[in-house]
């Protein structure tokens, strides 16, 4: 399970590394949820030609474009692309034909082929279950929160079709309205899910719409343009009713896409016609450095909101950011560059480079804001259900195993609240690695500040979890025997039910209009309640 959980992360990231310590869950020790920002490059580049093959856009047997075109195209050096080639050799993927090329190996005699092409069908099918609920969820925010004119503006966005039907365009357009949209709804949580799920939803459509592509084109395409014209009218009108049935029709039609498109085969790589090669060279861009810096202000902005970049009043130096994130000290240079532009930070000979004393205006994800930590509940309630049902169909019982020693471990006596803290995340990250369930991982992974700062405040503020520690024993004793007996119907009742006594908490407080209790706001914002990140070199 750990080998294809990988692989599907890997998909969903664009990266080969994982920050998420797979095989290491169970261990009783601190949580590190900390990123390391830079794969190798040739490694993302790996990635992407594995996209395209597990897609079925370089089907069993297709010849794949020439090194220099494949390195022109990603705007890499030749021996870049030859290390790429080489790691899908070696992994089985892709093998030197005499006289023909380089091809992507037969299904017939590729055994990691076929288990990339199981791990991609899977990881489409939990994504478009997850966007139906995001959709919903980004859709129902906007139109309680939005003023009129960010309505009409955000309606104008949705309508917009590009001119032509290109499946390319088609599907970086559904990255776009989505995205347009999240911003609208003012909830940088539902923003940040969609940017670092574009890869993952480019995809998705992309497979969809070729499904679209193999039938009647002309009919799906009225179809389709109908749908996001339906919910442009409802989110102009702030008509929730008439919104989430125009998305409920859309995913309906898509998911008959999906079926129509599997019955013409148009699933099965060997009916898939090869494709030219400058289409196959358009989707093998890769990270730029560009995109890379812009990743890097990110998190280094995010570290110092937390706490976690200080070394006394200076920030952590050069050399250790470098070591921490795994790049270049030119990179980190890049980055803090950018930092001092915007005022994040100031540098001067003296004292050398320290963070502006407004820590809580740096990322608003890393403070523990009512409001984010509500939208962490629903979406945390719709991730954990759904996983602990599939853990319990699908948990090896090395999982199983890990369950019963976080359990037992929960259920001593005298365990400080940091221990129960680490204890109860390392339990609920162990039921989705059981899943398999890279989308949960993954979101986990983009959302780590503010997972740990839910998890702080939820089982420390007495108006949420605080001293229900019993409570939450009997909770996870219930939901970790469900999934031992393999009781999938349980296990997800079970998780329901532990979740929706935060969810309704959280509900509770925000209509009430309850504020966080002033000292553990502060010490959510500044991080001291969050796991420290180990010191470096």
């Amino acid at each position: 399970m750990t080998g294809a959980l990988r692989l599907k992360l890997s998909l969903l990231r664009g990266e080969t590394a994982c920050p998420l310590d797979l095989a290491d869950f169970g261990r009783l020790a601190a949580i590190d949820l900390r990123t390391q920002t830079k794969s190798v490059r040739s490694d993302r580049l790996a990635v992407a030609m594995l996209d395209l093959i597990a897609s079925g856009r370089l089907p069993p047997g297709a010849r794949l474009p020439p090194e220099r075109r494949i390195a022109e195209a990603a705007s890499a050096s030749r021996v870049c692309v030859r290390s790429a080639l080489d790691r899908l050799k070696l992994d089985g993927y892709i093998e030197a034909v005499q006289g023909s090329g380089t091809r992507v190996v037969a299904i017939e005699r590729g055994g990691q082929l076929i288990e990339l092409l199981r791990a991609n069908q899977e990881n489409l099918e939990d994504l478009q279950d997850f966007v139906v609920f995001l959709d919903r969820c980004v859709v129902e925010q906007l139109l309680r929160d939005a003023s009129g004119a960010t309505l009409v503006r955000a309606a104008d966005r949705v309508a917009a079709l590009p001119p032509y039907w290109d499946i390319h365009a088609l599907a970086e357009d559904e990255v776009g309205w989505r995205l347009a949209l999240a911003d609208a709804s003012l909830s940088p949580i539902y923003a940040m899910i969609v940017r670092q799920l574009a890869r993952g939803i480019r995809s998705l459509f992309g497979s969809l719409l070729r499904a679209a592509a193999a039938t009647d084109r002309t009919a799906q395409a009225d179809q389709l343009a109908l749908s996001r014209r339906t919910l442009a009218d409802a989110i102009g009108r702030r008509d929730r009713t008439a919104a989430l049935s125009a998305l409920a029709s859309r995913t309906a039609a898509f998911r008959e896409l999906d079926r129509s498109g599997m019955e013409a085969g148009e699933r099965n790589p060997r009916n898939e016609p090869a494709l030219q090669d400058d289409l196959i060279l358009r989707d093998l861009a890769v990270a730029s450095p560009e995109q890379l810096k812009d990743r890097l202000t990110r998190e280094i902005a995010g570290m110092i909101a937390t706490g976690h970049a200080r070394d006394g009043a200076r920030l952590l130096s050069e050399r250790r950011l470098a070591l921490v994130f795994g790049v270049s000290r030119a990179s980190v240079r890049e980055a803090l560059a950018a930092l001092k532009a915007d005022g994040t930070v100031v540098a001067d000979e003296r004292s050398g480079t320290r963070s502006v004393d407004a820590p809580v205006a740096l990322t608003s994800l890393a403070a523990a804001d009512l409001s984010h930590l509500q939208t962490m509940s629903r979406l945390r309630g719709y991730l954990e259900v759904w996983a602990a049902s599939r853990a319990a169909e699908r948990g090896s019982e090395r999982d199983f195993t890990d369950l019963r020693r976080i359990l037992a471990e929960m259920g001593r006596s005298h365990l400080s609240p940091r221990r129960r803290i680490d204890l109860d995340l390392r339990l609920h990250l162990t039921i989705a690695r059981a899943a398999g369930s890279a989308v949960h991982l993954y979101i986990t992974e983009v959302l780590r500040d503010l997972m740990t700062a839910y998890f702080d405040y939820s089982l420390t503020a007495p108006a949420i979890g605080g001293g229900r520690d019993a409570m939450l024993l009997t909770h996870h004793t219930q939901i970790v025997a469900a999934i031992l007996a393999r009781d999938p119907v349980g296990a997800g009742r079970a998780m329901a039910e532990h979740c929706g006594a935060f969810s309704d908490r959280y509900a509770l407080l925000t209509a009430e209009g309850e504020m966080l209790p002033c000292g553990l706001e502060a010490d959510l914002a500044a991080g001291n309640l969050a796991p420290r990140i180990p010191a470096v070199g």
